[in-house]
């Protein structure tokens, strides 16, 4: 994945299961389970998630999972477009 790809996943509000595949370099089932341990810990908290036929979690909580540095990813970006252009 490229970090322009990456920086088009990791600006959206919200991640699903799909986000966490690409993120986490993982399978359907892994990233099934990170986000349902994202849910519980957000729930633990006495904070609530929308509820909907598509389980989301906020993309914060993904980008602290993986320890994933925004700022960075964007620079990256950045720089990728430039050269790609």
């Amino acid at each position: 994945m490229t970090y322009l790809e990456m920086f088009g996943i990791t600006s959206k509000a919200w991640a699903d299961v799909n986000d966490i595949k690409k993120i986490g370099y993982c399978g359907r089932d892994t990233a099934t389970s990170i986000l349902k341990e994202i849910s519980n810990n957000i729930l633990e908290n006495g904070k609530r998630l929308p509820k909907g036929k598509t389980n989301v979690v906020p993309m914060n909580y993904v980008l602290d999972y993986f320890n994933l540095d925004t700022e960075y990813i964007s620079n990256m970006a950045k720089k990728e477009k430039q050269l790609n252009f």
